[in-house]
């Protein structure tokens, strides 16, 4: 997430497989005899025109009138069990997990005191993948920027980043897609973190790119640096553009401060960025290609889009800009992040559930954050392990 005071720098695959979680979820009863006794979860039954009731042990017959036969007291009906509702199977799902930040180095820290664990950081990736691999939960996954970390040596940079690809490629159920952060652009130069991150874009310089898991539903990858002071040659028309708004926005020496700043204006440090002018654009046309496809879309960038879901120094520099895009277009449903390593959640004005996902990095030894989501026709339903907290957001089908 935040920024370090140096500056280092698909193929859409087809799903392998559909995880039908009904039939994990089903009960399968045999013939029962006739002293099974009915659980709680049963309904009030009636026998012999008289209405039972459910206990803690079965079903007890209500008091017969006087002189009418009356079976002993307590009874246990002779019915079958009533089974459970099947779950609903979901569309699909996909494995989440971000700020992984790697390093081989020793422990650390945040500049706000927050601990930082390096190499601990691998061994909760390795158990996130093992995990999807042995459950068998997910079709593809999402990386959400971040997997190695600025003070990572740079002679290790190229090094680390294959270690953190090689355990991401251990994935046996499908494709995993990936997304810049600042701490990846503090250590590699863009062009090549395009090619070794199998971005569709590759040769082309931009990062953002769109895929299709399933008809009904689109995935849009931005690129929230863009506009940056980081990752572009010292001549780019970008990284040019994104010194001057930091020495509009930001009038501390140090650009990765935020010391002054009021609000929302604390986005203006140099671990951030924005979204360029094309890219809009490109986003545009995405978002009308997907209302033409009637599709649902769910929007992923390293960069939070949202003030209500993250801290104001960990905010996209234009998100106002593309959230006029999103809402223009009523496809959008969810829209994923990472960047703000403690998480967020917010709903904003059209519905659109903004989800910040906890880091890797701050995890201690022993513990986890890594997730997957299932999709379904009117929910996605995050299923978070140990630090990520799950959610459920729910959204209408109909629009």
């Amino acid at each position: 997430m935040e920024g370090v005071p140096k500056d280092k720098i698909l193929e859409d695959k087809a799903l392998r497989h559909q995880f039908t979680r009904a039939e994990s979820a089903a009960i399968s009863q045999e013939a029962m005899n006739d002293n099974f006794v009915v659980p709680l979860y049963s309904h009030i039954v009636h026998t012999s025109g008289k209405e039972n009731t459910v206990t803690g042990t079965g079903i007890r017959c209500a008091p017969q009138p006087s002189g009418a036969a009356t079976l002993q007291d307590p009874v246990v009906a002779p019915l079958k069990s009533l089974p459970l509702p099947a779950a609903e199977a979901p569309i699909f799902s996909f494995g989440v997990i971000t700020d992984v930040q790697y390093a081989d180095i020793a422990d650390g820290q945040s500049f706000r005191g927050v601990p930082r664990y390096y190499r601990h950081s691998l061994q909760v990736l390795r158990r996130a993948v093992n995990h999807w691999n042995q459950k068998r939960l997910v079709n593809f996954a999402v990386q959400l920027g971040d997997i190695v970390d600025g003070f990572c040596p740079k002679e290790e940079s190229l090094p680390a980043v294959m270690k953190v690809l090689s355990e991401f490629n251990s994935l046996q159920c499908g494709t995993v897609y990936h997304i810049l952060g600042n701490h990846c652009l503090y250590n590699l130069p863009r062009n090549q973190l395009n090619k070794l991150l199998k971005f569709p874009s590759w040769p082309n310089a931009h990062s953002y790119y769109d895929f299709t898991p399933s008809p009904n539903f689109r995935f849009v990858i931005l690129d929230g640096y863009d506009v940056s002071a980081i990752g572009w040659p010292e001549e780019h028309a970008h990284r040019k553009a994104a010194i001057e708004l930091l020495k509009q926005k930001n009038p501390n020496s140090d650009k990765n401060s935020p010391d002054g700043l009021i609000g929302e204006e604390c986005r203006f440090v140099k671990f951030n960025g924005g979204v360029g002018e094309d890219q809009l654009i490109w986003l545009n046309q995405v978002l009308k290609d997907a209302v033409a496809c009637r599709q649902k879309v769910i929007v992923c960038c390293h960069i939070p889009l949202h003030p209500g879901a993250t801290s104001p120094n960990a905010l996209l520099w234009n998100y106002n800009e593309v959230l006029d895009v999103i809402h223009q277009h009523n496809c959008v449903i969810a829209c994923l992040a990472g960047h703000d390593h403690t998480g967020g959640y917010v709903i904003d004005s059209h519905g659109i559930h903004h989800r910040v996902l906890e880091a890797v990095l701050e995890c201690p030894p022993g513990t986890n954050a890594f997730g997957h989501i299932d999709v379904f026709h009117d929910k996605l339903s995050l299923i978070g392990n140990d630090r990520m907290a799950s959610v459920d957001m729910a959204f209408d089908p109909s629009h």
